[in-house]
């Protein structure tokens, strides 16, 4: 019985040592895809976020327009 185990049961079915390091690297490969993939996507949600930063006016340094001059006379305008 070199090699294999028993299935949960013991009724006959049978798990090769290949069986079980297979699945088992296949879950290990998945799951180092996923931490890849959410690597990647810190990555470029940091990339934006310095991106941006650089390219939006500083909070509470925003131009205005100025409000007009008073006019000579201080009277309004004709309509």
């Amino acid at each position: 019985m070199s090699g294999r185990t028993r299935g949960p049961a013991d009724g006959g079915n049978v798990v090769y040592h290949n069986d079980i390091m297979y699945a088992l690297m296949r879950e290990r490969a998945r799951d180092m895809r996923a931490e890849g993939d959410a690597a990647r996507a810190g990555r470029a949600a940091r990339r934006a976020r310095e991106y941006w930063a650089d390219r939006m006016p500083v909070p509470g340094r925003i131009r205005r327009p100025r409000a007009a001059a008073p006019r000579r006379g201080g009277t309004a305008p004709a309509r």
